[in-house]
């Protein structure tokens, strides 16, 4: 099965294989390798849908595999990821007890809406939401 990949507005007729060994450059297969052991759904992806994350990541000023692990932060696949992710950061990273907290209420997409988003992007793809620090 062969696939139309654009990469730099070059059209290519190849597949995965062809993909990660011919048109990736070294620093490409780095952060292709980066993304895989980070996210291992990604390796379920053909090759177009692989380029069109790695040039999603790029529009962002992610271009190298160092770039990914640092920005990497979480990802979901709840249809609140936003809220999901404000509640996770609670809990596990300012290391909340939430179960002593039960007690409140919390507006979660708020939270995500008027302080996480600074922080944060997301990357909406393949049925994931992908979570970045903008600080990396």
């Amino acid at each position: 099965m062969t696939q139309t990949i654009t990469m730099t507005g070059t059209y290519y007729d190849i597949n995965g294989r062809d993909w990660y060994e011919d048109v990736l450059d070294d620093q490409g297969r780095e952060l292709y390798d980066m993304i895989e052991d980070r996210c291992p759904e990604f390796s379920k992806l053909d090759a177009q849908e692989c380029q069109e994350f790695m040039d999603e990541l790029s529009e962002h000023g992610i271009n190298t595999a160092e770039q990914f692990e640092n920005a990497y932060f979480w990802q979901t696949d709840v249809w609140n990821a936003e809220a999901e992710f404000a509640a996770y950061v609670a809990d596990e990273i300012q290391c909340l007890d939430m179960d002593a907290l039960s007690y409140l209420v919390i507006d979660w997409q708020a939270t995500w809406d008027r302080a996480l988003c600074y922080d944060f992007f997301t990357i909406e793809f393949d049925g994931e939401t992908y979570f970045f620090s903008n600080y990396f």
